[in-house]
């Protein structure tokens, strides 16, 4: 970072020394002879020109820097300023990135964390499934047993029904039957004192 501090601000004094000594360069001819590309040569003209150090004057295709006229004791110290000014946006930039660098190493160990709660959630979902998986077939088994209790039961009320019919028809029979033994019987005590009789009626002759 140090190095990198040094050859900002030997760059910007050199852009400031071109500037100086010609009162105005194109800003091509000044990337080419500090051996820094243009783009970064601009944003140091515009932080300068900000400052009143220098003018950009865009034309057509090609960019000039002017110098604004100032003594070379207060050019020195607004470039001085700059660079420090540089330098402390340099650093400031670099604790922002280890601050991101930081956040980003929290932010996989989140992740991380995430992904194993995800796990373990995925693993007790896969068991809540399975074990959905299981009631849904005792529910199943539960309502075809049902049916099948329901079968039964309506057999048996029919087979009961049809057993009362049964046990009905012969007590009628057996009503029948008791009736005709009664009869049977009362037909042969008749016949039995009448056979009495003609026995009596027999004798006395």
């Amino acid at each position: 970072m140090v190095n990198d501090d040094v050859i900002l601000s030997t760059g910007v004094d050199g852009l400031m020394k071109l500037v100086r000594d010609r009162g105005r360069i194109e800003l091509r001819d000044a990337a080419v002879e500090l051996g820094i590309s243009q783009g970064i040569l601009e944003e140091w003209a515009k932080v300068l020109e900000k400052e009143g150090i220098v003018k950009i004057d865009y034309q057509f295709t090609k960019v000039y820097i002017t110098s604004q006229g100032t003594e070379k004791v207060e050019l020195q110290k607004r470039a001085k300023d700059i660079a420090d000014m540089q330098v402390t946006m340099s650093r400031e930039v670099e604790t922002q990135v280890k601050r991101l660098e930081r956040v980003g190493k929290e932010l996989d160990d989140m992740r991380d964390e995430f992904v194993g709660v995800s796990k373990l959630f995925e693993n007790k979902m896969a068991a809540a499934r399975q074990r959905v998986r299981e009631l849904d077939e005792l529910e199943r088994q539960y309502e075809e047993m049902c049916f099948r209790c329901r079968s039964s039961n309506e057999k048996f009320v029919s087979d009961v029904d049809a057993l009362k019919k049964g046990v009905e028809e012969s007590e009628k029979k057996l009503e029948k039957l008791q009736k005709m033994g009664e009869e049977l019987q009362n037909s042969i005590k008749i016949c039995s004192e009448v056979q009495k009789g003609e026995a009596a009626k027999s004798g006395k002759k």
